[in-house]
């Protein structure tokens, strides 16, 4: 099927650009052990919904560290009090779970996955 010079470019940034929704929509999922650590003052104002649209209720902070249920523009969903709050991303600190892992041996012909990502201390010396 040929496309006029506009609808081709249009077709091909169609591609990337659905890429991009999935990867955005996997973007907004928060890993289990990812937790608020520390709030940007003694009081940390919530919302009901994940924009400051309106204003939201100020709260003195207690209970830290507060597991991240979801993300979503650039707020966290957190649990307080029994209940959910979004958070604003810019007023608290959050610690990303994280690990490492040694690459495996395998036999002569097999395809090893291609590390992607480092991590400070992970060498030669430490993987045996």
């Amino acid at each position: 099927m040929m496309f006029p010079p506009p609808l081709l470019k249009l077709a091909q940034l169609a591609r990337p650009a659905a890429m991009l929704l999935v990867l955005g929509l996997a973007a907004g999922t928060a890993l289990a052990a990812d937790e608020v650590v520390a709030v940007k003052g003694k009081q940390v104002e919530v919302f009901a919904v994940p924009d400051n649209a309106e204003p939201g209720v100020m709260l003195p902070v207690a209970g830290l560290p507060w597991a991240i249920k979801e993300e979503k523009n650039s707020f966290y969903r957190v649990a307080l009090n029994g209940k959910d709050a979004w958070v604003d991303a810019m007023q608290v600190t959050v610690s990303r779970a994280s690990s490492d892992a040694c690459p495996q041996l395998v036999r002569v012909g097999q395809v090893q996955p291609v590390p992607v990502a480092g991590a400070p201390g992970l060498g030669r010396v430490r993987c045996k």
